[in-house]
């Protein structure tokens, strides 16, 4: 082996915390989206916006706008 082949350090532990970052990272947006999906169902059934929104850390505008985006949800 030449000696600048020995001088590169390896990649491999990086490439791994990049492939753990993006399987957190859409991890975290499945859950966004669950809580979302929650909070409008909970809103459509006529819980309190205000208890909503603080529970699920979506402000009132924002839980208002989504449940007016959403439509219809099927039962799960």
């Amino acid at each position: 082996m030449s000696p600048a082949r020995e001088s590169i350090p390896s990649l491999s532990p990086l490439e791994l915390a990049v492939y753990r970052l993006r399987d957190a990272e859409a991890a975290a947006d499945a859950a966004r989206a669950d809580v979302e999906l929650e909070a409008v169902l909970a809103v459509r059934t006529g819980a309190d916006i205000d208890t909503v929104s603080g529970l699920a850390g979506i402000t009132p505008h924002d839980l208002l706008r989504l449940e007016k985006l959403t439509g219809d949800i099927p039962p799960s």
